[in-house]
């Protein structure tokens, strides 16, 4: 199982909805979809997907996985490891892969 790591702005925007209470059944949806990104990436409900045009992110493989289908879709923007080349798991069944959460915020 990958371990969670959040890059600045995406533990900025983890703490801007708790602390508003009006986001809350944002933030169920966001903790729900991180939680099934911890335990599967490739979630059949998360839709993981290779995204191309994250700026500022050129030359490392970026994913985008669903938060949300509606219309204020959300979604995760994510890569393997805080360091490419030891971002894989292991061949002896022990899972020691690491995501980094780069963004988490609407659908552009």
């Amino acid at each position: 199982m990958p371990t969670l790591h959040y890059a600045p702005a995406a533990a900025r925007t983890l703490r801007c909805l708790q602390r508003r209470r009006t986001d809350a059944a944002k933030l169920r949806r966001v903790r729900r979809a991180l939680d099934q990104l911890a335990t599967n990436p490739r979630h059949p409900s998360l839709r993981t997907h290779r995204y191309h045009a994250l700026p500022g992110h050129t030359g490392r493989r970026v994913f985008d996985s669903y938060v949300e289908t509606s219309a204020d879709a959300w979604r995760i923007y994510w890569t393997w490891g805080p360091d490419a080349d030891t971002a894989r798991p292991e061949r002896d069944g022990q899972d020691t892969a690491v995501l980094t959460v780069l963004l988490i915020g609407p659908h552009r």
